[in-house]
């Protein structure tokens, strides 16, 4: 069974044996459109296909219409069939790939209804050259990349091992076709496993590994949970090897500083706060290091999801470091144009979720202060809505590069907590609400959505209701 969770001795010592080969492969490279691997095509035929005008979604997900993506898959470079009867942009792997990348980069944004290339953002990916862009692009895949930007439930292991499950599962293959059983290419390769067709899809567009679909029929695998297109084998190109070896080294060195600053750690206290060790890249069986982050935390087991989602990625040029050696030409680094904060106040709507007071539901209008933090926000809905403020809570929502945050209650062990930051630092999306969720016991939860962000810079030093609709129900219900 193929299991990319980590390496084996065996598979190590046969990439240091590719070493010098791998060496002068990185060295002799180009980077241009179309070599290697076609995602600089890819990408330019994406920002054109939406146009200086932009495209009108009337997705949340700030996603492509469906009767658009037939003409854009023709335009790709790798075009597939489908076998659905109306395929979704996360269907189509050979795009949301392209579009996840896109939009954690700020080269998309959902601007109103219409989703647009920002100029600013189009005027610093045009000022690099091509190998800047293509390292640019490799990074966001590797570091900032995950399936909530389609929409879909963070996977844990896909977001918080991202960089770690690409390399481990490139470090599995070889310049030979590896075979997928059904159970690897829908539930580790598939949809929701660590590592999702539009990953691997990439993969395939920055030119490091072929691939060949799974060949069953929909109708077969469909009840297992299969559907759309699945991986069936791969294999590595020769770029492939030489950037696996080159990546496998970034990943023992960062381990191996992971690894001091445990011990430092430990030789400091007898329970150390540094417990964010990542997975071994070594196999346990093999003499390797102990796995720290083998088993989520209680509350993580509870809510299917970890503190970790809201963990800021890596900034761009993480890679440049083991890279630049072999490319001299990588001297600027993609930067994400500055986003200045809103001064003025903030206007949210907060719904309780499943509950009807009158035609439009119970609701609280407040006005925030964007210098206000998320805990002064959720007290001031909990009295808004006249409950006792005396449980644990989180808010969970999507930035403007459709990445899930999550935020917890400051008397929680797991943070980041509501405490650190900024209702003004949130990027909350307008058009897709935060989830509040207080007493977890009871799971009161609310939509708390974005209206808008006042011109004139605020005044207001506190939280204040300026909107109310239904009467709030009663906290703790009697027997009655």
């Amino acid at each position: 069974m193929f299991l990319p969770y980590n390496l084996d001795q065996k598979n190590l010592k046969r990439w240091q044996a590719l070493a010098e080969q791998c060496q002068r492969q990185l060295t002799e490279q180009q980077i241009f459109p179309g070599s290697p691997g076609a995602i600089l095509k890819d990408v330019n035929v994406f920002l054109e296909f939406i146009g200086p005008g932009g495209m009108v979604t009337q997705s949340r997900n700030a996603s492509l219409p469906s009767e658009r993506l037939p003409e854009l898959n023709a335009k790709s470079s790798h075009p597939i069939q489908l076998p659905l009867n109306r395929p979704l942009l996360r269907d189509y792997p050979n795009l949301a790939g392209v579009f996840i990348l896109l939009r954690v980069m700020e080269l998309l944004q959902m601007q109103g209804n219409r989703l647009a290339v920002p100029p600013a953002a189009l005027e610093v990916w045009r000022s690099l050259n091509f190998t800047e862009q293509y390292f640019a692009l490799l990074e966001a895949l590797l570091f900032q990349a995950q399936s909530s930007v389609l929409g879909a439930k963070v996977n844990h292991r896909e977001d918080t091992q991202a960089f770690r499950n690409c390399i481990v599962f490139l470090g599995h293959l070889s310049n030979h076709w590896r075979q997928f059983d059904e159970y690897a290419s829908i539930y580790i390769l598939g949809p929701q496993g660590q590592l999702p067709p539009w990953h691997l899809f990439a993969l395939q567009q920055f030119g490091l590994i072929e691939l060949r679909p799974f060949e069953r029929e929909t109708r077969e695998r469909k009840p297992s949970g299969g559907h759309g297109w699945l991986v069936g084998a791969a294999k590595l190109t020769p770029w492939g090897i030489a950037v696996t070896w080159a990546l496998l080294e970034i990943l023992k060195k960062a381990e191996a500083e992971e690894e001091a600053a445990y011990a430092s750690a430990i030789s400091e206290a007898d329970e150390p706060e540094f417990l964010g060790m990542q997975w071994s890249l070594f196999d346990e069986g093999s003499g390797g290091k102990r796995d720290r982050s083998a088993h989520p935390s209680s509350a993580e087991a509870e809510t299917g999801t970890a503190a970790a989602e809201s963990t800021p990625a890596p900034e761009f040029g993480a890679l440049r470091p083991g890279f630049h050696p072999y490319f001299p030409e990588w001297q600027n680094v993609y930067a994400r144009p500055s986003r200045a904060a809103g001064q003025g106040a903030h206007i949210f709507k907060v719904k309780l979720a499943g509950w009807q007071g009158g035609s439009g539901g119970i609701w609280r209008r407040l006005a925030v202060p964007p210098e206000a933090s998320l805990d002064e926000l959720a007290g001031a809905i909990i009295s808004a809505f006249n409950f006792d403020d005396d449980h644990l809570y989180d808010f969970r929502y999507r930035d403007q590069r459709g990445r899930q945050r999550v935020y917890n209650h400051p008397g929680t062990d797991e943070g980041p907590f509501t405490t650190e930051i900024k209702v003004g630092e949130t990027e909350a999306a307008a058009n897709d609400p935060m989830l509040f969720t207080y007493d977890y016991g009871d799971n009161w939860q609310f939509e708390v959505r974005l209206e808008q962000i006042e011109p004139k810079p605020c005044r207001q030093e506190k939280v204040t209701v300026v909107a109310s609709a239904g009467k709030a129900p009663a906290q703790y219900p009697s027997c009655d």
